[in-house]
């Protein structure tokens, strides 16, 4: 199991980036063949227990890129999810015999890191100008044991104009005190991209089916307090009366954004049952055939759609119509800025309440990650507002969410898990 602490992430039967990661020593889920359309029959209680296989995840919040805010769109995966990548976390690998550190991705699949030395070049090759400067740590020198792997070339492009090109190998990878011999990784020896210095590369923990190596089998075994576990649970208090599950779907419930009809798990897809918001004891908002404003005055949408799961989204998306609602609910309202392409809120404004209902339990976000006091505008008397909006999708539930929770990806049962995480 995996844990993100604020996430979990339960690889019962390995890890989709650590395709030969073995089991040994990990706590073992039930792993039972069975029709996603059958019957799953409730397990008597959770059996996750804490683990001595973690490592502490930094969180960084990165400078603001010229122009306003970065949208990074992340390509591993059948549609583009952007990012507003101010925050993410980061790790350290150890690869061979070299501590790498990289930042953490539940939405993709490849983990990669740049070579030392590697040749970084200007937006589409544009000759000169001054020397680019792609901000990427030194990354990993010399060979990698395993080898490489003849005849493949490994690259990806963002719709940004970034790209990253290199080619697949072998080479022992270690985290959290557990070792994926002869592991495939990622060598990138050529890119345009824009760090900040602090990252050498990238940790993708998606399913096998989001990597870029074409014809890989898919039959593999199945905030600064956060942390990455692997075998259970990270040493972070919860409240245990909280727990709820939900199966994780596979590629086709996001046909209508992807155009994929496909049986496999794909990225960590779960349906919520409902997002609840506004200011409690208020009228929040309107009622109307998919909001209603209950006795405590929060507005309940029971609309329902496909959202991935990603600790590598900074912001949680969601359909406008209800990102309109959420930010309506300020007082006062948060506001669009042109400059930024995004919608903040006067820092000292009341912050309403926001949840989301997974398993019949509602995981509220706190104020502090709904409006967040580390990201303002050029003025500095406006926050950004914590949910984003996208009309078409995909939709997100990102890092603003996540730190409010522990989140078990369980893979072996595809099933997520979630508990409320207590004051962080």
């Amino acid at each position: 199991m995996v844990s993100l602490a604020s996430f979990v992430l339960r690889a019962a039967v390995g890890l989709a980036p650590f395709a030969s990661l073995s089991t040994a020593g990990l706590l073992r889920g039930e792993v039972v063949e069975r029709d996603e359309q059958a019957h799953r029959p409730e397990r008597a209680a959770f059996r996750d227990a804490v683990t001595t296989h973690y490592v502490p995840m930094r969180s960084h919040v990165a400078a603001k890129p010229q122009g306003g805010a970065r949208l990074r769109r992340r390509s591993n995966a059948p549609a583009n999810l952007t990012n507003v990548h101010d925050i993410y976390y980061i790790i350290d690998l150890l690869v061979g015999n070299q501590t790498i550190p990289v930042s953490v991705d539940t939405g993709s699949s490849d983990t990669w890191m740049v070579q030392h030395p590697y040749q970084c070049v200007s937006y589409f090759w544009t000759p000169g100008g001054t020397q680019p400067d792609c901000g990427l740590g030194d990354g990993f020198a010399g060979n990698l044991s395993g080898g490489n792997i003849p005849d493949v070339i490994f690259g990806r492009s963002y719709t940004d104009g970034t790209f990253v090109q290199g080619f697949f190998g072998y080479e022992n990878v270690s985290i959290g005190g557990l070792t994926a011999a002869h592991q495939r990784v990622a060598i990138v020896n050529l890119t345009y991209w824009y760090g900040d210095g602090r990252t050498s590369g990238l940790l993708g923990l998606g399913y096998p089916f989001m990597t870029s190596l074409n014809g890989a089998s898919q039959e593999q075994p199945i905030a600064e307090t956060s942390f990455l576990a692997l075998g259970g649970l990270p040493p972070v208090s919860y409240d245990a009366g909280t727990w709820a599950r939900t199966p994780i779907k596979p590629v086709s419930a996001m046909i209508d954004q992807w155009g994929i009809d496909s049986p496999e798990q794909g990225l960590y897809i779960i349906d919520a049952e409902a997002y609840v918001y506004g200011i409690t004891n208020k009228t929040a908002g309107v009622a109307n055939n998919t909001a209603a404003v209950g006795a405590d005055g929060l507005s309940k949408n029971a609309t329902q759609f496909p959202i991935i799961v990603d600790v590598g989204s900074t912001l949680t998306v969601l359909p406008k119509k209800l990102c309109e609602d959420v930010y309506n609910a300020f007082s006062p309202p948060a506001e669009y800025l042109h400059t930024t392409g995004l919608f903040y809120a006067l820092c000292n404004a009341t912050v309403p309440e926001f949840g989301v209902q997974i398993g019949g339990q509602t995981f509220f976000v706190a104020a502090q990650d709904l409006l967040r006091q580390t990201a303002r505008d050029p003025s500095g008397d406006y926050c950004r507002v914590g949910v984003t909006d996208d009309d078409s999708g995909p939709w997100v539930l990102g890092v603003t969410f996540l730190n409010n929770v522990v989140a078990v990806f369980d893979v072996g049962n595809r099933e997520m898990r979630f508990a409320a995480r207590q004051k962080y």
